[in-house]
């Protein structure tokens, strides 16, 4: 555990899991102390994760955090709420803590490990329940499942409240000692604050003490997707469990794409590639109707004019015309109308059929654009670059667009596609007949917003459609910001 020299500076990071449990207990007691004294008991401090435990001058303290723009391991140890709202608050110390005490005891490794760096990430991050390890114990298995709760308001509220924890185990489980007052604070009741008498009366009620009997633990669930966007609260359970319930699709995401926290789940809806088209279809009827109204106007106005023309000419007798300058009228003969007397049948010439030209196919270029911008400005920003949103007609161009996405640090890109009246459709008005949507998606809302643009995500190594809000970039900058594009296509 410690160096050599006791005043060489060393990174402790996944050294942390060589701790035994009453070591990690006290080390995480002492980062309470050193935050409380850095920022105090209302302050976010930051910057807990372990590669910046250094161990220097004989003890292990936190080296310095980042204000924002988070990256690598210290990202990782984040709280949810940080990620997505930047809310610094104390519960979010508690977070990091929790999570940092969860890797120490599971072997140097995160929860959810199992779906890769990006897939555990994200399952976090959408609010799936961290399952403490069973090489926890119960009692610090507790302590894990509160302070890495999802919404804030569940963990401890500061720094004072998980060190008081932590500390009953270091005190009564391991020491063995009977749970008192003095053998937890080293005081009497009477001088206990409000955390420690709640936590001593926490303890009394234990009926088995001992750390070390293992409580086993379900085992992580594999995840049924990726998840894009912001977080969902946990939904209620059902009021007749005994009756069946209908379970749908739920918008999980970020995207790590956004959800209100509070808010209640929205309703989802599995994808129908059917049910797309045919919604489109009857857009696409919608837009016909004008148009076949104008159409029978204007017969019935040739109509009319036929008839007109027939009663005026009458077998071929004259009419008079007015001259254009004033001058009496000259004579117009009318050709006679065939059948009449005098008549002779003139045969009309048979037209030459106009050979229709062949349709040459369409050439497209296309040209990423890094930007955070919301679906209407990259439409608009296409179209003054004299092309549009990119438009996928099938899979072939579909995998062509991937090749040239290759190389460009973005997980989110703008294709031009959006609903109308409920059903997607490309900005040429082209047909949406190819739908490689990413697992769970359609989502169609997130939250109280309605998700109406379509973009590429690349989410566990895979791209594909997923649709989102107009502007995600600007309401959740910290998870977006750097990481969108658009497309732009050009046509020859």
């Amino acid at each position: 555990m410690e160096p050599n020299n006791q005043n060489e500076r060393t990174v402790l990071g996944a050294s942390v899991a060589d701790l035994d449990r009453k070591q990690l207990c006290e080390l995480l007691v002492s980062l309470c102390d050193q935050i409380q004294a850095e920022v105090g008991t209302g302050a976010f401090r930051g910057g807990i994760y372990p590669d910046n435990l250094l161990w220097e001058d004989g003890r292990i303290r936190l080296g310095p955090a980042s204000e924002s723009g988070w990256q690598g391991q210290e990202r990782a140890f984040l709280a949810p709420e940080l990620i997505w709202k930047g809310e610094k608050s104390p519960s979010a110390d508690v977070y990091s803590l929790g999570l940092l005490l969860y890797y120490a005891v599971n072997s140097a490794r995160m929860p959810f490990y199992k779906s890769g760096e990006d897939g555990a990430w994200q399952r976090r991050m959408n609010g799936e329940e961290i399952l403490p390890p069973p090489a926890a114990g119960r009692r610090l298995s507790e302590i894990i499942r509160k302070a890495t709760a999802f919404q804030p308001a569940d963990r401890y509220q500061s720094v004072e409240e998980l060190k008081a924890a932590l500390t009953s185990c270091v005190d009564n489980i391991y020491l063995s000692g009977p749970a008192s007052a003095e053998t937890l604070y080293h005081k009497s009741e009477e001088e206990l604050n409000r955390v420690e008498k709640i936590m001593l009366d926490i303890i009394k009620k234990e009926e088995d003490p001992e750390l070390d009997k293992q409580t086993e633990a379900p085992e992580e669930p594999e995840p049924d997707g990726p998840v894009v966007g912001p977080l969902m609260p946990e939904p209620e359970p059902p009021a007749k469990p005994e009756e069946p319930v209908v379970i749908l699709t739920e918008e999980k995401n970020p995207e790590l794409q956004p959800v209100i926290i509070g808010r209640p789940a929205p309703v989802q809806y599995q994808n129908s590639t059917e049910r797309e088209r045919k919604i489109a279809t009857k857009v696409r009827r919608r837009r016909r109707r004008p148009f076949v109204i104008i159409l029978l106007l204007c017969a019935i106005l040739l109509g009319a004019a036929a008839i007109y023309d027939q009663i005026i000419m009458k077998n071929g007798e004259r009419t008079m015309v007015p001259g254009e300058d004033g001058t009496p009228a000259s004579e117009l003969t009318l050709p006679p109308v065939e059948g009449a007397p005098g008549s002779e049948a003139t045969p009309e010439p048979t037209p030459v059929p106009t050979p229709e030209p062949t349709p040459v196919p369409k050439e497209s270029t296309y040209q990423v654009v890094v930007s955070d911008v919301s679906w209407i400005t990259a439409r608009d920003e296409a179209i003054n670059a004299g092309g549009h949103l990119l438009v996928i007609n099938d899979e072939e161009e579909f995998r062509r667009v991937l090749e040239l996405l290759e190389g460009y640090p973005v997980s989110y890109v703008w294709v031009g596609c959006r609903r109308i009246e409920g059903a997607l459709t490309w900005v040429q008005n082209d047909e949406v007949n190819f739908w490689p949507w990413l697992s769970g998606e359609p989502t169609y809302v997130d939250g109280e917003v309605t998700e109406d643009y379509l973009m590429l995500s690349h989410i566990n190594g895979n791209w594909g459609y997923n649709d989102n809000r107009n502007d995600p970039a600007g309401d959740y900058p910290a998870f977006y910001s750097g990481r969108l594009a658009y497309v732009i296509e050009f046509e020859k």
